[in-house]
């Protein structure tokens, strides 16, 4: 089913009627102190002098001091409502009845200026001699009145617009029945004019607010899409103009990188195991973004990438450390930190098998790049990062994994999680964390051959460290 524009408005007016009735007391609020309906006081008060001075000089009408007062309330209502606003600010909410009442205030004070016209007349030949000079001013002043509505029911505004009419015609009949009878076209001419101008003017604003709230739920939409890819910082440097290519650093750092890997990942076989590492990632997130403000940049990890059962993070760059300790110490403890959240995640998968993990940590030179084309996403490229996986998939080697098995023996741990560091990230900690690791020579005759890191062929020790 195919829908119009006027279904949609009407619709979505419908379905958010209250934030509909707000827009409409501001848009009522703002129209009381536009230019148009000051213009509109401006144009009763030359009337008014105008109607006076005709009725005073031209026809010598005694009562012509009483067509200056004519439409004094709804000028005085234009005038003052500015600043009552400001001192009673509740006052707006009720904007749209207060605009009916100065509509309302004007027709009256239109029917009194007939009334006092018609009182002036000497006779009844000077009587008939006012008709034509003002006829036709009904219909103009009954659409004027009629036009403009902040109500969020039409129906409300066409039954104002049939009380305004009403209300004319019988002060018409009040001040002159001869005057009243001549115009009844007029007075229905004015009434539909309105009714149709009124309509066009509701549905203005029916399509205005559609149009501001579903670009707005739009704006908002993309936001928050927009801050799933990027960090709030970058969010806000944006939106005060900035490019993305500018909201984070590019120059070359150092930084101790953490490279952790599922252990034999490929033997977990359950229905789960893609929520799992979601799951397990999210908390690993969690972790990264402690303490994360932007002035400076910093957090206790950058989260770089996540690699199906495998996630890297950085401490030291691109965003800085939380505290004031090494970023070996800072690298090592959100090591830790990261192990007792993904021991909680095993444990709540509740798998029928061990699941253990591993971690490298390399320290060395990183940089900050933006991808040259299609979507421009943050990496890191450098040593550090190489490395670090190297030292990760050091538990692979059989030397060394003899080594590190020979130890869990000693601890008495069969199945272990297992975070083995570079030399230079061991040498940089502060002794309370250096003594948990355990020491390999890689130049000991107990290894085969002239052991070397791949793409740290100056190590010559390499440190693990055991976590049940």
């Amino acid at each position: 089913m195919k829908y119009t524009q006027n279904q949609k408005y009407s619709e979505y007016c419908d379905a958010h009627g209250e934030e509909f009735s707000y827009e409409l007391r501001n848009e009522a609020s703002q129209y009381m102190t536009s230019w148009p309906l000051r213009l509109g006081a401006i144009l009763m008060a030359v009337s008014s002098i105008a109607t006076y001075l005709d009725a005073a000089v031209e026809r010598n009408n005694p009562y012509a001091s009483y067509t200056l007062l004519a439409y004094s309330l709804p000028i005085v209502f234009i005038v003052t409502y500015p600043v009552i606003s400001l001192a009673f600010s509740t006052l707006e909410k009720y904007s749209p009845l207060i605009l009916d009442s100065i509509f309302l205030f004007t027709l009256a004070g239109y029917c009194f200026t007939l009334y006092i016209i018609f009182s002036g007349a000497t006779s009844e030949e000077a009587l008939v001699a006012l008709y034509p000079s003002l006829l036709g001013q009904v219909n103009i002043i009954i659409l004027l009145t009629s036009t403009f509505s902040f109500h969020a029911k039409y129906i409300i505004t066409l039954i104002r617009n049939i009380c305004f009419t009403m209300l004319v015609g019988i002060g018409l009949f009040l001040v002159n029945y001869e005057f009243a009878i001549l115009n009844q076209v007029q007075l229905i001419q004015g009434f539909f004019t309105g009714a149709i101008m009124s309509w066009i003017f509701f549905n203005t604003l029916r399509a205005r607010f559609y149009l501001k709230s579903t670009d707005a739920d739009t704006r908002q939409h993309l936001y928050n899409q927009l801050s799933k890819l990027v960090y709030p910082h970058q969010l806000e440097r944006i939106k005060l103009g900035d490019e993305l290519e500018n909201t984070m650093p590019l120059k070359e750092g150092k930084a101790v990188i953490n490279v952790f890997d599922v252990q034999r990942s490929s033997d977990i076989k359950h229905e789960r195991a893609a929520e799992f590492f979601v799951d397990l990632f999210q908390a690993f997130l969690q972790i990264c973004m402690k303490g994360y403000e932007h002035n400076p940049l910093r957090s206790q990890a950058f989260r770089l990438k996540e690699t199906g059962d495998g996630f890297i993070s950085t401490v030291g760059y691109p965003f800085l450390p939380v505290d004031s300790h090494s970023l070996a110490d800072s690298a090592v403890a959100t090591a830790l930190e990261m192990f007792d959240a993904f021991n909680a995640e095993v444990e709540r998968f509740n798998y029928s098998r061990p699941i253990k993990g591993a971690m490298g940590l390399a320290y060395n030179s990183v940089q900050g790049t933006f991808q040259s084309g299609g979507i421009r996403s943050y990496d890191l490229f450098g040593e550090s990062l190489i490395q670090a996986t190297r030292y990760e998939e050091l538990r692979k080697q059989p030397v060394i994994w003899r080594i590190i098995q020979d130890a869990a023996r000693e601890r008495g741990l069969e199945y272990f999680n297992i975070i083995i560091a570079q030399e230079v990230v061991y040498n940089s900690l502060s002794p309370y964390y250096r003594d948990m690791f355990i020491e390999i020579d890689l130049r000991d005759s107990s290894l085969v051959g002239d052991f070397r890191v791949m793409y740290d062929n100056d190590a010559r020790y390499i440190y693990f460290h055991l976590l049940d």
